[in-house]
């Protein structure tokens, strides 16, 4: 009788999962088949299979959109970020979990609070200093803002993962003659590839789709993200159902792509930190 009931409850999470998950699939499916359908197939029927499917869409959004240029614009600042990010945060975390270092807690207390601002209210004062020094309008602004805005959050993930790494390793290898810095480079960094690929996912995807700041540093068409691409384009093609979509399907499918590449890094990554921390 037990294990009936114990089916019939599986079966009927199982049942509600599916169900959810199909829910949050439905509008990518969607938006997928009407970048393969004609502008006057979407205005007549919304939702609908194409009559002909077509990639003439893919090939003039991405022309006309100029997403060869966006594309390469947020991978080299995604790029940029990720390599500051996790320079500066593993580092700070190890110094954080690892280290005999006075005011430990306040630090992290200072980064907490520090992520419970919300970001619009540094815009006015960053954009006036920024404009100082020539910034506004250079990838090199956004990257700054990224970086900053991330190694807080990095600091504090990767700290958890750290904690729960035993010392006897660490020790280990002081014996063997390794200094703090040979400990932390041969011992603790390969142990970090896991949490690292996290924050590698996690601060990319941020970079790609974050809209705000983007959107005020970056103005020039030469230098635009994605995500201000696909803003620019959907206002200049409001008219154009079909491009809207595909562009819409070009802006999401490498973080889709990347994500379904990384996703057992990006797990282990989480819950080892969660476990262990």
């Amino acid at each position: 009788m037990k294990k009936t009931k114990k089916r019939i409850t599986k079966i009927m999470m199982h049942f509600v999962l599916l169900f959810l998950a199909l829910f949050q699939l439905f509008p990518l499916f969607v938006l997928f088949l009407n970048s393969l359908r004609a502008d006057v197939e979407i205005k007549k029927f919304p939702i609908g299979l194409p009559e002909t499917p077509s990639l003439v869409n893919y090939v003039e959004t991405w022309i006309k959109g100029g997403y060869a240029v966006a594309f390469r614009n947020s991978i080299l600042v995604g790029a940029c970020v990720i390599a500051i990010v996790l320079f500066a945060a593993s580092l700070a975390a190890y110094g954080l979990a690892k280290l005999d270092i006075p005011g430990k807690a306040f630090f992290i207390a200072y980064f907490m609070m520090g992520m419970s601002f919300p970001t619009f209210l540094y815009i006015v004062p960053l954009y006036y200093n920024f404009s100082q020094f020539g910034l506004v309008n250079t990838r090199l602004s956004v990257i700054i803002i990224y970086s900053a805005g991330y190694i807080p959050f990095a600091i504090l993930l990767i700290r958890t993962f750290l904690v729960g790494i035993p010392k006897e390793l660490e020790e280990a290898g002081k014996i063997d003659g390794c200094g703090e810095i040979g400990v932390f480079l041969h011992i603790t960094v390969p142990l970090l590839k896991p949490i690292l690929a996290t924050v590698s996912l996690i601060v990319f995807v941020w970079c790609w789709n974050e809209f705000l700041w983007s959107n005020t540093f970056l103005t020039t068409d030469s230098i635009r993200t994605v995500a201000t691409r696909f803003y620019k384009f959907t206002s200049e093609w409001s008219k154009d159902l079909a491009k809207i979509y595909t562009a819409g399907v070009i802006t999401l499918a490498p973080i889709i792509v990347l994500y379904l590449a990384l996703q057992k890094s990006f797990i282990e990554g989480l819950t080892s930190g969660a476990v262990k921390g």
